[in-house]
């Protein structure tokens, strides 16, 4: 999502800011959440990736998790800059496997289309051309890899915590090799800093990890206890999500008794743009908080670290704080209340982000075409109760719900005053998303008919950019594609379509007065 003050958002996502607003049309919609007003100007663009697009070591692109966009320019005609771009853990729709986690960089231009309208939709006007990728490797150099970690145990090195890892047979695929134990690292969020070294959020842990521009390993961050993953009264990363090569391998319980849900991991990363204080979410709420349930889930926890520099590579991580976000909750096509739960966090202020929510399951892709709740909202945590001690951090204790995983609530205790959420940006409104239609010219839309203009089911990364504006989808699966340095042809059967292109969208939005959010 791009936006700007007048700022662009996109989703994929990325957004711009300017300092002087001018309107033709009246806004979207408008907000003010505590105090503070939000303008939605309207959508502003559109662009996608096909889905036979192969990074240089062979594989197929994927670029849904998250991005961030650096160098951003005007060029008199539009805008370009550098995006990175993150997957996720790999192709895993028919169990995970031995992929080697990465970042993708590109090179993309963004030129406005101020007169398009659903009358007259525009064609693509963001596009994205491939440089190069930084494949992410642990602090022995040794490489990472995407496969659901062991039920217990872990990696440890100096000067770091012991973090998921995964041992596995041969080449990690199903085929013949020395097999090997390795980090693993479902990632989820993406920040990068100013000299090229990154931060990642990930599922698994859920932990956060800082690499060198190269992708080598150089700070990972554990958890509160409460939020770490526990069976039987053992830390277990395992997220029930079998390797590709053996389905059987399944942990018991299959859902953990405490900590984070499966695959409900530190989805969302965001930081200060002075680089102080890094911001990580849940998706969702813990399995003892409502996380046993798809309708209780939707008290999340939001944590500060706060930065400060050392020498060389050399970083003191603090953990400061922590809040309670209560995530936005819809009707779904049965009828049943569901959580959106949350798939990225943008800083807007010290006490104001963006959150991006949304449905599962629906888009194209799926079976069923139309999305009840795709957003970005605002959270406020001016007023939100500080829950960071060993009263709510406790390994096996630390609860903020009146329930726990036998009885699921979203009932907080008392004395604890959760974030405020404000609704604001609906990716849905067809009268927005007609403005744009694809290279093939289908128009882009929600709900039926299926088609390349249909929005994916998954929108999980967000940026901020002074200009026109942005956002991003991913589908939930390729219908084939490459894997294991190109090595591997897949071809996925739940496919509903032939084939996914990564999507992007481009918001126009207007932040509030005296707003330093993060651009990029």
């Amino acid at each position: 999502m791009v936006s700007f003050k007048q700022l662009a958002v996109v989703a994929f996502a990325s957004t711009a800011v300017s300092k002087s607003v001018r309107r033709s049309t009246p806004p979207v919609a408008s907000v003010t959440c505590n105090g503070q007003a939000y303008t939605y100007d309207g959508l502003a663009g559109f662009g996608s990736l096909n889905s036979d697009a192969r990074d240089q070591y062979g594989d197929t692109i994927s670029i849904g998790s998250a991005m961030a966009i650096k160098n951003w320019k005007n060029t008199g005609k539009g805008y370009k800059a550098t995006m990175y771009g993150l997957p996720d853990r790999g192709w895993n729709t028919n169990g995970t496997q031995n992929t080697i986690p990465r970042v993708h960089i590109f090179d993309i231009t963004f030129i406005p289309a101020l007169e398009a309208t659903a009358a007259k939709p525009a064609g693509p006007n963001l596009e994205f051309n491939y440089k190069r990728t930084i494949l992410l490797s642990g602090p022995d150099g040794k490489p990472m890899t995407g496969l659901d970690p062991d039920f217990t145990g872990g990696l440890g090195y100096p000067g770091f915590p012991t973090m998921p890892a995964a041992t596995y047979p041969g080449d990690g695929f199903g085929g013949s090799g020395k097999g090997d134990l390795r980090i693993s690292l479902d990632a989820e969020g993406l920040v990068v800093n100013d000299d090229g070294s990154f931060w990642i959020s990930d599922e698994y842990g859920p932990f956060v990890y800082r690499f060198d521009k190269n992708g080598k390993l150089l700070t990972a961050i554990q958890p509160p206890d409460a939020l770490l993953s526990v069976r039987g009264g053992k830390v277990s990363y395992n997220s029930n999500t079998a390797p590709i090569y053996n389905h059987s391998i399944v942990p018991n319980p299959e859902d953990p008794d405490h900590g984070r849900q499966n695959n409900q991991g530190f989805e969302g990363l965001t930081i200060s743009p002075d680089g102080k204080s890094l911001w990580v979410m849940l998706q969702s709420a813990a399995r003892q908080e409502g996380g046993a349930s798809s309708s209780k889930r939707r008290n999340t926890r939001f944590l500060k670290y706060a930065l400060k520099k050392q020498r060389k590579d050399e970083l003191q991580v603090t953990y400061e704080a922590e809040y309670v976000v209560p995530l936005a909750t819809f009707t779904n096509a049965a009828g049943n209340t569901r959580v959106a739960a949350q798939s990225e966090i943008l800083y807007v202020s010290d006490t104001q982000f963006l959150i991006l929510g949304r449905d599962s399951s629906v888009g194209r892709g799926q079976e069923d075409p139309l999305s009840r709740y795709r957003h970005v909202d605002i959270v406020d945590i001016s007023r939100a109760t500080n829950i960071k001690g060993p009263k709510f951090d406790d390994i096996q204790n630390g609860n903020i719900t009146a329930g726990g995983t036998e009885k699921a609530s979203d009932k907080l205790l008392d004395g604890i005053m959760p974030a405020e959420f404000c609704p604001y940006i609906d990716y849905n409104l067809n009268s927005e998303l007609n403005k744009f239609k694809t290279a093939n010219g289908d128009i882009v839309h929600n709900g039926a008919p299926v088609d390349f203009g249909l929005l994916n089911e998954k929108w999980e990364a967000l940026a901020l950019v002074p200009v026109n504006p942005g956002g991003k989808g991913k589908g939930k699966g390729k219908g084939k594609g490459y894997a294991n340095f190109g090595q591997i042809r897949f071809v996925d059967d739940s496919a509903k379509v032939p084939f996914l292109d990564s999507q992007a969208l481009v918001f126009k939005v207007t932040l509030p007065k005296g707003s330093t959010p993060l651009s990029g």
